[in-house]
């Protein structure tokens, strides 16, 4: 009798923890779902200020950004735009005849500070 009430509870509480029983009524979100909104069709997704900036990563001595789950490299097209240039701060896409400047990090400025004097 001992014993069959010890593999009942044992088994009330592997049910509980397989998620049978849920702990919490909040839905956890999905980390490889992307945003809802992130999207517009057709362009360049663009950085956001919410989701940060897009990542440059150097694969093989070339550099890329990374959009989603996809790398750029220069001379490819980002939606209808070409990446023409990727440097740390910022990647220039050609639209046609149109060339824009799109900051990688908002709110970052790049400067020179002077040499400390002993």
């Amino acid at each position: 009798m001992r014993t069959w009430r010890a593999w009942k509870a044992a088994g009330w509480l592997g049910l509980l923890l397989a998620g049978v029983m849920p702990l919490s009524a909040q839905a956890q979100r999905d980390p490889t779902v992307p945003p809802l909104g992130g999207g517009e069709g057709g362009g360049p997704a663009k950085p956001r200020a919410s989701q940060g900036a897009w990542p440059v990563v150097v694969v093989d001595g070339r550099v890329h950004i990374a959009v989603g789950t996809r790398l750029y490299a220069e001379g490819q097209m980002l939606g209808k735009a070409r990446i023409e240039r990727i440097t740390e701060t910022e990647v220039w896409l050609r639209e046609g005849r149109e060339l824009r400047k799109v900051p990688l990090y908002t709110g970052v400025v790049r400067r020179n500070v002077p040499p400390v004097q002993p």
